[in-house]
């Protein structure tokens, strides 16, 4: 039996060149733990990006595939991020950063966001950050997180979950077999175009029926996308600003954790006004 698809997208712009594909309050609820996806890409202008903003209980992971970004977070973690890289904030209890894209640089990237499970929502903030040579796979896909045919992702996943960056060629057809107990499974293209009864183009995201049957992906000519399957979380999710937690309770606890933190990025001066 053939795996239906339940949902097409190309989403809903803002910030100009970011669009939203997945949000905790509407499609991330059907497609939990991955309960938010934003889609970068364009020429960013002077003083384009994220001022200061805060996050708990879920985990942020974010992957240029051209342009970047210099991001700084509450944790201490300062980088400069650039094409390949892969920068993963898991929130826990609470975190402030923020991240400005490189002036008139082409930007292609993604912003996937993933609920955490209480052990990991009531833990400290921490992040990892991932340069293209830690990052395995084979001719045909890279493990962003999880594990596939063996091939394993340097961050732990905080779920049963595998995320993964595919490419093919001219004419090359691919079946991502996923593990038995995941049910969730969706894609977005990301350069190229996909063929055949899976036909999909570039900034098209596709969510599956779910269930845990193979999937077949070819293109005529070639593709690009990203590929996010797990077991569906099984927790509730209880939304705040930048946050999403499996109680109530775990939610208020987080946010006197990060206006704790807000008050000492003003001590330090990190800003002037809340952003």
């Amino acid at each position: 039996m053939k795996r239906a698809i339940k949902y097409r997208t190309k989403g809903q712009g803002h910030h100009g060149m970011i669009t939203n594909l997945i949000s905790p309050s509407g499609l991330g609820n059907d497609m939990k733990p991955f309960v938010f996806l934003d889609y970068i890409h364009g020429v960013p202008p002077q003083g384009t990006g994220f001022g200061w903003h805060p996050h708990s209980g879920i985990a942020t992971f974010t992957y240029y595939l051209a342009g970047g970004s210099d991001l700084e977070e509450s944790t201490g973690h300062q980088v400069s991020f650039r094409a390949g890289d892969i920068e993963y904030l898991q929130a826990g209890t609470g975190a402030w950063h923020k991240g400005m894209l490189l002036k008139d640089q082409p930007t292609l990237g993604f912003q996937l966001w993933i609920s955490l499970p209480p052990k990991l929502e009531t833990a400290d903030a921490k992040s990892v950050y991932v340069v293209p040579d830690e990052i395995f796979g084979n001719d045909r896909f890279k493990v962003l997180l999880g594990e596939y045919e063996g091939i394993k992702s340097k961050i732990d996943p905080p779920n049963d979950m595998n995320y993964l960056d595919v490419s093919l060629k001219t004419h090359e057809k691919w079946t991502y077999v996923p593990p038995a107990t995941h049910d969730i499974m969706w894609m977005i293209v990301y350069e190229g175009q996909l063929s055949g009864e899976r036909a999909a183009s570039v900034g098209e995201l596709i969510v599956f029926e779910e269930g845990s049957q193979p999937v077949e992906f070819s293109t005529d000519h070639s593709a690009s996308f990203l590929l996010g399957s797990a077991k569906k979380f099984e927790h509730d999710l209880i939304l705040g600003r930048g946050s999403v937690h499996t109680s109530k309770a775990n939610l208020e606890a987080s946010q006197n954790k990060i206006n704790k933190i807000y008050g000492d990025l003003v001590i330090k001066g990190a800003f002037d006004s809340l952003l």
